[in-house]
């Protein structure tokens, strides 16, 4: 069978008289190189948006959330909590709608009501403030007013280009609960990353908004698990501490449609990209089948000096494939190549308000590499059967009757 591979790249490198791949070959290898590098950048894309989604949710948010009904006892809740082992830190909240003034400007917000020093423990909050805001939000979260000055408020990034308000400035919320106004100090601001949380929340104090929204108690508990590989595990154990009365949720629970239409997205992606890889596939198949045709007498020359019918397979066998691993090769160089680019450069800016992120992630996962390779490779062997049948069948009397 050895013989076969030689044949082979006899046929592909060696067309009529010049040392050349086939304009056929040439279009193949071409086709094939596109398909792959445009899977690997664009499933590197949906990774990044992906990761980078992900992350700022789980920045933003508690990883398990504990629902408090009206009527149940927080404390005995908080207490229960501690006694769970795989639990790390619990940081207790209120969370609730209102609507938000600042001059000739008015906004319906998500208002989230904190304990400063349990929340940094559970969530990146402090991470997503500006230099200005982190002093004064310890104190001013804890304690409500100081030096006579309303309490503070940390707004979104959004928010508050939105509000036109600066640092300092003296903001109304009104609350759903007693319809009055109330009034607070910007002192924060919060910058995640994505639009949605920046243009839409805001954080004051927890003992705040328990008399903002005339609550006795918090309206739920975030939860952090020792490791964030346990948070299942996290999860069944609170459940089973708390009970079935008390709701508890997942950060993917809450969103699991967005990220259930981000795994669709990336699967039709990679489904129509891949046809790019069959389309350049079916003119191997084609380039293949002239190439019989062609060959023939060189088939039947062959046959006649003892080779076997799968030693002729594995020759038009063999010629697919060396097109297809010089395709998926150079697809793979220039696929990394754009990737690195896009990474390094940032070239293209994305508009903030409807992509959620501001400049193109990426995240070349090497799973999804091999995917696309062994994809590409199995494409192309099945692409070459046909042909190779054909020239298998070929009958050697026949091939030489004529010549």
């Amino acid at each position: 069978m050895f013989y076969s591979f030689f044949i082979a790249l006899r046929y592909l490198f060696t067309k009529q008289k010049e040392k050349f791949i086939s304009l056929s070959s040439l279009i193949s290898i071409l086709g094939i190189a596109v398909g792959v590098a445009a899977l690997i950048v664009v499933l590197g894309v949906m990774n990044g948006f992906d990761k980078e989604l992900k992350a700022k949710m789980l920045g933003a948010n508690p990883p398990i959330v504990v629902s408090i009904p009206p009527a149940a006892d927080s404390s005995q809740v908080i207490h229960g909590l501690k006694k769970i082992k795989e639990v790390f830190a619990i940081a207790p909240f209120v969370y609730g709608q209102a609507l938000i003034k600042a001059k000739d400007n008015a906004h319906g917000i998500i208002l989230r009501g904190i304990d400063w020093q349990s929340e940094i423990k559970v969530t990146r909050i402090s991470e997503y403030l500006n230099s200005e805001s982190r002093y004064p939000l310890k104190e001013a979260l804890a304690s409500g007013r100081s030096h006579g000055k309303p309490p503070s408020i940390i707004l979104g990034k959004e928010l508050k280009r939105n509000l036109g308000v600066n640092l300092g400035e003296e903001i109304s919320l009104i609350s759903p609960a007693s319809r009055r106004e109330h009034r607070f100090r910007v002192s924060g601001v919060f910058n995640c990353g994505m639009y949605d949380y920046d243009a839409n929340f805001a954080f004051i104090g927890l003992k705040q908004a328990q008399d903002f929204f005339a609550l006795l108690g918090p309206t739920g508990i975030g939860v952090k698990p020792k490791s964030g590989k346990d948070i299942w595990e996290t999860k069944k154990a609170i459940q089973r501490e708390l009970g079935f009365f008390y709701s508890v949720h997942t950060w993917m629970d809450l969103n699991k449609n967005f990220l259930s239409a981000l795994k669709l997205e990336k699967t039709v992606m990679f489904i129509i990209l891949t046809l790019i890889i069959i389309v350049a596939c079916f003119n191997i198949t084609s380039g293949l089948t002239m190439n019989v045709l062609e060959k023939t007498k060189d088939i039947g020359i062959l046959k006649a000096i003892g080779a076997t019918n799968l030693g002729i397979k594995t020759i038009f066998v063999y010629q697919g494939l060396i097109t297809g691993v010089l395709g998926a090769g150079l697809g793979l160089g220039l696929g990394l190549g754009l990737a690195y680019l896009l990474e390094n450069y940032q070239f293209i800016k994305l508009p903030q308000d409807i992509y959620y992120l501001d400049k193109i992630p990426l995240n070349i996962q090497k799973m999804d590499v091999w995917l696309i390779l062994l994809s590409a490779f199995l494409i192309t062997l099945l692409a070459t059967f046909y042909p190779a049948r054909q020239a298998a069948k070929l009958d050697p009397v026949e091939a030489l009757r004529y010549e």
